[in-house]
């Protein structure tokens, strides 16, 4: 019996041996799930970059050998880009090395592990041709599989892991850090400032209209980007100020929206041109002057037609347009033929739209078109509405933010047939009003959605309508 029991133990013991010999063994093998790439390239400076059986040698124009890496770094992927903005390029390496750090440890890490980790190495490359170390990470802590430089700014980074999440690499100072692989995206719907509010503000507040926006300081701050619907033109002159029904807000409004922390002043709409072309300029210089993107009208000094403008944010470029469906029967196209964007009615003007959006698209990652349409009051999608929002989706664009009805209106997704979607907000509603007549203009709409950097591509990550209280609180 006791024979038997030895036995066993015996057979137990040679168990865990083996289990831990086979543990040993394959933490000192590669990973079998790494994509080793092979490829070739020539950097901007005429760098030669071949990368094959994990092995990276760099050479320059004439074939002359520059610089290989040492035998026990096991290549990934490789790049050449100048990473640090300084004019000289660095080579970029993805690569596996036995321990998690290199020749300089915390100190509180006396030893290091054998198996293979995962790391990125930067080296400088000098006008000469010189190859020095410059910045090698320990761990990167994460499994990466694929890396990539951004097509647009080739000094950041895009790294996705085995779970399929992707991370944005950008250099600072001393070493490569993470950066926000999102924009969070709020718009605002109409902000219109009748007689009451600003007779209200005039009285009670000093002037100051800061009590318009204070309920949604949280919700503004927390968006990378945050727009609203600017339907009252702005004038600096005591004598222009106007409630309905043409509309002239004071300037003090406008230093409100700036104090909000809004990116995007949205003025294409049936009230631009309430104060002429006065009202215009105030309005276009005030917002250029404070550093907010005014989109949908421009200023009589204007030489050249600008149907969208480009805002950045964590590595993505987005274009934006505003367009209006009219001006309430007023037109000075014929004196100043590009202060107001309107929507293309004829099969010319539907080409350019197309044309203008084909053009955004070579300069920007996302394209978001705002559109002053529908009939007011109205919950139902005028026919209007739908043509417009499907040449857009025709034409690329990813999100249609609608304004004018007063009311909210239902978000749809249309598909595209380059496999993408369009994202459409019909209408936001009110966003700071004092339209009471109606129960259904009380409520307004916030559009909030988020989007975010993968391997493949820009994509929209998830998107909402939250409701709001669009009544203007007087206390």
């Amino acid at each position: 019996m006791k024979k038997i029991l030895s036995s066993k133990k015996s057979v137990w013991l040679l168990l865990v041996i083996a289990a831990a010999i086979c543990c040993i063994y394959w933490a000192l093998l590669l990973p079998s799930w790494v994509s080793w790439q092979e490829k070739e390239f020539t950097s901007d400076a005429g760098i030669e970059c071949h990368l094959k059986r994990k092995k990276v040698t760099l050479t320059d124009r004439d074939g002359n050998l520059l610089w290989t890496n040492k035998k026990e770094l096991k290549i990934q992927d490789a790049f050449i880009t100048d990473i640090d903005r300084n004019g000289d390029e660095e080579l970029i390496l993805l690569l596996w090395k036995r321990g998690r750090y290199g020749n300089e440890k915390p100190f509180w890490v006396t030893g290091d592990e054998i198996s293979y980790s995962q790391h990125i190495f930067i080296y400088d490359i000098s006008e000469d041709g010189d190859i020095d170390s410059k910045w090698f990470a320990s761990d990167i802590g994460r499994l990466v599989t694929r890396m990539k430089l951004l097509e647009r700014d080739e000094a950041i980074i895009l790294t996705e892991d085995r779970n399929n999440d992707n991370t944005l690499w950008i250099w600072s100072s001393f070493g490569l850090k993470n950066i926000d692989n999102e924009v969070k995206f709020a718009a605002f719907g109409d902000n219109i400032i009748h007689k009451s509010i600003y007779e209200y503000a005039y009285t009670n507040k000093h002037g100051d209209f800061s009590f318009l926006y204070e309920p949604f300081i949280k919700e503004i701050e927390s968006a990378d980007i945050a727009s609203i619907q600017a339907e009252t033109i702005l004038v600096d002159k005591p004598s222009a100020v106007s409630g309905y029904p043409q509309f002239g807000s004071p300037i003090e409004v406008g230093e409100a929206i700036k104090n909000a922390g809004f990116d995007i002043a949205v003025c294409g709409n049936n009230h631009a041109l309430d104060k002429g072309i006065y009202g215009i300029d105030v309005t276009t210089s005030f917002y250029k002057n404070n550093d907010i993107t005014c989109i949908g009208i421009q200023g009589s000094s204007d030489k050249a037609y600008r149907p969208y403008e480009i805002i950045s944010k964590n590595g993505i470029r987005f274009a934006l347009f505003s367009y209006t469906y009219g001006t309430n029967g007023m037109d000075m196209s014929e004196k100043y033929p590009y202060a107001v964007h309107y929507i293309p009615k004829t099969e010319k003007d539907k080409e350019q739209c197309v044309s203008d959006i084909q053009d955004a698209k070579k300069e920007a990652d996302f394209i978001v078109v705002y559109a002053h349409w529908g009939d007011e009051y109205t919950k139902s999608i005028s026919d209007d509405q739908r043509e417009f929002a499907y040449l857009l989706c025709d034409a690329g664009v990813d999100v249609v933010i609608g304004t004018h009805p007063h009311v909210l209106q239902y978000v749809q997704t249309l598909e595209r047939e380059d496999g993408g979607e369009t994202l459409v907000y019909y209408s936001l509603g009110n966003f700071r009003a004092d339209q009471k007549q109606d129960e259904a203009t009380r409520l307004g709409g916030e559009a909030y959605f988020t989007i975010e950097h993968t391997f493949d591509g820009i994509r929209i990550k998830d998107y909402e309508l939250k409701e709001i209280d669009a009544v203007v609180q007087r206390k």
